[in-house]
Parts: structure tokens; C-alpha cells; sequence
């Protein structure tokens, strides 16, 4: 340190300062030296945000992206801290798919990760309602990667994204999970490929109350499968005795109509 002030002071009076006064150069110089080593400004961001990644909870991401939300001096440190928030919305999203899925559950996740995570409880909900409507077990633990398909497969099946919810569907309902067959056959009725329909019903309406009811709805109306009053009876009390709601009432409709009919 000694040499190089000595170096920089030789330098300025070789220059033709020496009429400078000694006093100020070594506090000039001092001002040069006493630059060394400090932090840029990145530095300074990455010491105020690093507090928030050595602490465990994801609140205090989304605080600090609320509150320096419109402060382009801070773009950076928001991507950072938006880039931590999502990783570890995911790992919490990953937890909670591998364990059983109940409401319970879900109560837990609503409490604990709502405010920061609300896609991946929103996802988790229709993930359990689209489960209990179709009366199916939950996928086995460390089904990982079935488990997200299947989560995407009922969200984007509730949002009507037909396009991409065939896409996501298909591998599933091809590898048997019952609640994707039911979501292609929903989806395909509804696009009007009645057979396509037909077949994936099918597959799913002897574990399915929703399966069932709509292979009975088709059979009473003749779409994709030639109309059989018999048949569509048949599966509505399949459809009551798996628990779908309304499945007796459309039963008692038709046999009172077919009645009707054989009266006349």
C-alpha cells in the first residue's frame, strides 16, 4: 500500500504538479484508494435481498415484490426474488402432490401458501374436486410426474382449454388413470366426436359415476352409439350406484318416458 502511494505521488509531481500541495494529494489519493474493494451496486442489491433467501417462508418474497413492484431501480432484485418465490412455490407444490390428496389438505395448503401461491392451490382444488366428482383414488405417493399431468389435465379441462387439455390428457388416460379418460371423453363429446367419446367412457365408466352417466346419456340419445333406451338405463344405475348426483333422477325420467311410449 506504502509503494503505491509512493507511486502515484511521483507520478503527479513528475507531471508538473508540484505545486500541489502534499496535504492534497494524500487526500486525493486517499479518496482513490479508499474505493478499492467496495461493492458496485449490484453488490447493494444482493446484500438487501439476502436476507429474504436465508430466511425459510415465501411471504416475505411476495411483500417485497408488492412493495418495490413499480421501482425500476430495483428490476434486477425483483426478477431475483420472483425467480426464489416460484422455486419454491413449486417444491411446496411437489410436497403436496406427493401425499394424499384431501380436503384436510387442501384447508392446509388455502392457510399456509394463498397469498403467494394462489395458481398452485387453485390448481390443487379443482385437482380434488374433479377427483371426488369422479370417485377416484388419489394417485400412489412419488407418482410425481403422473400427478402434475393429471393436475393439468382437470385445471385445464375446468378453464375449457380443450386443445390443451387433450394434449395433457392423453398420455394419462392411455397409461388407465381413470379421472384423465373421463376428462377425454367429456371433452371429446363436447368437441361432437361422439365415437371418440363413446370409447374413452368406456374405459372409465365401471370406475366412474361420471363415465357411467354419460355413456347413458349417449345410448338415450344415439350419439356415437346406436340409441338404446335398455342400455342408457342401464348405465344411469350404474352411474347412481358410483355416486353421481342426478343419475337417479335422469333414470326415473327415462323409464317414465319409455312407459309413456309403450302406453301409447
Amino acid at each position: 500500500m506504502y509503494r503505491l502511494l509512493v507511486i502515484i505521488i511521483g507520478g503527479l509531481l513528475i507531471a508538473g504538479c508540484g505545486s500541489l500541495k502534499t496535504s492534497d494529494v494524500l487526500s486525493r489519493t486517499g479518496d482513490a484508494l479508499s474505493k478499492i474493494g467496495q461493492k458496485s451496486p449490484t453488490d447493494d442489491g444482493d446484500q438487501e435481498i439476502k436476507p429474504l433467501f436465508d430466511q425459510p417462508y415465501i411471504d416475505p418474497l411476495t411483500e417485497y415484490l408488492q412493495r418495490y413492484a413499480e421501482d425500476p431501480s430495483r428490476s434486477a432484485q425483483l426478477g431475483q426474488v420472483r425467480q426464489e418465490r416460484e422455486r419454491r412455490c413449486a417444491a411446496v407444490a411437489r410436497r403436496y402432490d406427493m401425499d394424499e390428496i384431501t380436503e384436510a389438505s387442501l384447508v392446509l395448503y388455502r392457510r399456509g401458501y394463498s397469498f403467494s401461491c394462489p395458481q398452485d392451490v387453485a390448481a390443487y382444488e379443482v385437482r380434488l374436486e374433479a377427483m371426488q366428482q369422479a370417485s377416484i383414488p388419489a394417485p400412489p405417493p412419488n407418482s410425481e410426474s403422473l400427478s402434475r399431468q393429471l393436475n393439468n389435465c382437470y385445471l385445464l379441462t375446468q378453464i375449457r382449454n380443450f386443445s390443451g387439455a387433450l394434449d395433457t390428457c392423453r398420455g394419462p388416460a392411455e397409461a388407465g388413470a381413470v379421472g384423465a379418460q373421463v376428462r377425454m371423453a367429456q371433452i371429446q363429446n363436447a368437441l361432437g366426436n361422439h365415437e371418440s367419446a363413446y370409447r374413452w367412457a368406456q374405459q372409465a365408466a365401471p370406475e366412474s359415476g361420471e363415465a357411467a352417466n354419460l355413456l347413458g346419456e349417449m345410448y338415450a340419445q344415439g350419439l356415437g352409439v346406436a340409441q338404446d333406451k335398455a342400455a342408457a338405463a342401464k348405465w344411469f344405475r350404474t352411474a347412481a350406484g358410483l355416486g353421481h348426483v342426478g343419475a337417479k333422477n335422469t333414470l326415473d325420467n327415462l323409464v317414465s318416458a319409455s312407459a309413456g311410449d309403450n302406453a301409447d
